[in-house]
Order: structure tokens, then sequence, then C-alpha cells
């Protein structure tokens, strides 16, 4: 019994890897937002890659169950310079 708690207990941890995120928190971030904006609204990022004046960085959260998703933005001189277009049905409804 105590080998079959070990496994389930190991089998959770790895079953969930990166940074948790939602699209809705994600669709919220402008061009234009400083870093410490965006990482009050989104958290730490999962990675950062600097890529020539800029740096990208990216959300990842993947779990064994639910799939995978990321999403990035690129900053220059500690801004927003570029936002993913997020697709409708990735967002929670709104509902009035």
């Amino acid at each position: 019994m105590r080998a079959v708690l070990i496994i389930a207990a190991a089998a959770l941890l790895v079953a969930c890897a990166g940074t948790p995120f939602t699209f809705g928190e994600a669709s919220k971030v402008k061009v234009g937002m400083t870093e410490e904006q965006v990482y009050e609204l989104m958290g730490n990022p999962y990675s950062v890659v600097s890529k020539g004046d800029s740096q990208m960085w990216v959300w990842s959260h993947a779990t064994a169950f639910g799939g995978a998703k990321s999403v990035s933005f690129e900053f220059k001189d500690g801004r927003v310079a570029t936002v993913p277009t997020i697709p409708k049905a990735f967002l929670p409804e709104v509902t009035e």
C-alpha cells in the first residue's frame, strides 16, 4: 500500500510542469505595459529568452491530463513591444 501511495504522489508531482496561467490573464497584457505590470498580472515567466535588442518572456504550462499551453510577450526597453492574438475560443465566456 505504501508503494502505491509513493507512486501516486510522484505521478502528481510530474503531472504538471511550467508556470500556470490563463489565457484570460494573458489577454489583459497590452503593448506599452511595464515588466512589473506584466509580472503582477501573469506571475513568473517560465523562461526569458534574449533576442537581439529585446527579450521574449514565455509562460508555458503542461498537465498530464489537460494538455499544454504557452504564450509569450516581447519586451523592448522594459516595456511590452508585441502581444499575440489569443483566439476567442481560448478565453473564458463573459456572462452578464
